[in-house]
């Protein structure tokens, strides 16, 4: 979509672990599409850092100049994206404005102290998207989305923690962060329920990221970043972690779509002791007739389908092919944003869609779904009649663009 003008845009807590300050990553070229070099063995990271402590990564992102701040407003706008803006500083008022946003939204904002924040920008622009192939260091399930941010002077969304696993990547501007304790839902937080901010964050560590610096955070640690100059652009990648209640609705769901209705029958009924209890052979007959619903089969196809549903669909934003292959002149194929691709077995789960494949298909959509972004002598090295068949089929339904 077209870019609009914004105007000014241009409990209790444990200590936490101390974060660990790594050696700037390897140089990239100038001119790429965005990544991110883990400046560690893989294994280390997950051993040491994973869920377990914070690390600041200077230099280890590059290529994050698209989308820029009025692009992120522009996308801002669309009816089918969420976001929100955030205004408020230091001990508040703190105020969020959500969803459908007006056009001259940005006018009325002021010089400092906002902050916009952009749901799954990966799932409309695909460019952002690829990032995503320099984490296949953990499984792609894991990955919920990328939020982007653009903060004026000061902008902020205040001191707070977040359940999940997140990789905050600084694109343009610098952002003083400071990090405090392990927090839980028992954290005293501040009367602002929209926002879950932290009533006090005592400041364990303090830093200011600059342009590709990244700061990984495990779920519960304490975090306060505040933007110290305009146009001050940060990028979150942030990881999915399922809740067990939602998981087991949409076990539910499934398993109740796959099922006839069966009533409660009791055809050998003798006559009652006692009216005012339900017996036991009773009770075992319905909770076993409940249990009986829950098949194996049904099961799996629920986990599989909801961790293959993309959290948006952003399929009718179309791919910025030209710009692609400006950066990467090797790419023959581009797999869209909001696009989720798992494996079981001969089945392929596409957008929460199973689909039986043959072993001719089977070594193209397992490169399908390792990466997003493929060459000419990849796609040739697994290409066969049925495959390429299955391929078009999916080009034509958007889910994949040939450059």
């Amino acid at each position: 979509p077209a870019g609009h003008d914004p105007g000014h845009l241009c409990g209790q807590c444990r200590p936490a672990s101390p974060q660990h300050l790594m050696p700037s990553a390897p140089q990239l070229p100038a001119l790429t599409l965005p990544r991110f070099i883990l400046p560690m063995k893989p294994a280390a990271f997950l051993r040491e850092h994973w869920q377990k402590k914070a690390l600041l990564m200077p230099g280890a992102a590059r290529g994050l100049d698209q989308p820029d701040a009025n692009t992120l407003a522009g996308l801002a706008l669309e009816e089918s994206v969420e976001a929100r803006i955030i205004t408020g500083a230091g001990n508040g008022p703190w105020s969020v404005l959500q969803s459908p946003l007006a056009d001259d939204v940005f006018e009325t904002l002021g010089e400092e102290n906002w902050t916009l924040l952009v749901q799954s920008v990966d799932h409309f622009l695909t460019e952002t998207s690829l990032l995503l192939d320099d984490f296949a260091f953990l499984p792609n399930w894991r990955v919920e989305d990328i939020m982007i941010s653009y903060a004026a002077k000061g902008g902020s969304v205040g001191p707070h923690f977040d359940r999940y696993d997140v990789f905050l990547i600084q694109a343009a501007g610098h952002r003083r962060w400071q990090i405090g304790d392990v927090c839980d839902e028992s954290t005293p937080r501040q009367p602002t329920d929209e926002l879950k901010l932290l009533a006090e964050m005592p400041v364990r560590e303090e830093f200011v990221a600059g342009p590709g610096d990244v700061l990984y955070l495990p779920p519960g640690v304490a975090h306060h970043g505040v933007a110290e100059d305009s146009d001050c652009i940060t990028w979150s990648v942030g990881f999915r972690a399922p809740d067990y209640q939602m998981l087991m609705a949409e076990i539910a769901g499934e398993c109740l779509a796959e099922s006839d209705s069966q009533l409660f029958t009791d055809p050998d009924r003798e006559i009652t002791a006692d009216p005012t209890v339900l017996a036991d052979a009773d009770r075992q007959q319905l909770i076993r007739g409940a249990l009986d619903l829950l098949q194996p089969d049904a099961i799996e196809r629920a986990v599989y389908r909801w961790l293959s549903t993309p959290r948006l669909d952003g399929l009718e934003f179309a791919i910025d092919d030209h710009h692609i292959r400006e950066r990467d002149s090797d790419v023959a194929l581009v797999r869209h944003g909001s696009v989720r691709l798992l494996m079981q077995g001969k089945l392929a789960w596409l957008n929460g869609d199973s689909h039986t494949l043959t072993e001719q298909q089977r070594p193209l959509v397992q490169l399908l779904a390792s990466k997003r972004r493929y060459r000419e002598s990849e796609l040739d090295a697994v290409m066969t009649p049925a495959a390429r068949e299955l391929l078009h089929e999916w080009i034509e339904q958007g889910y994949f663009a040939p450059l």
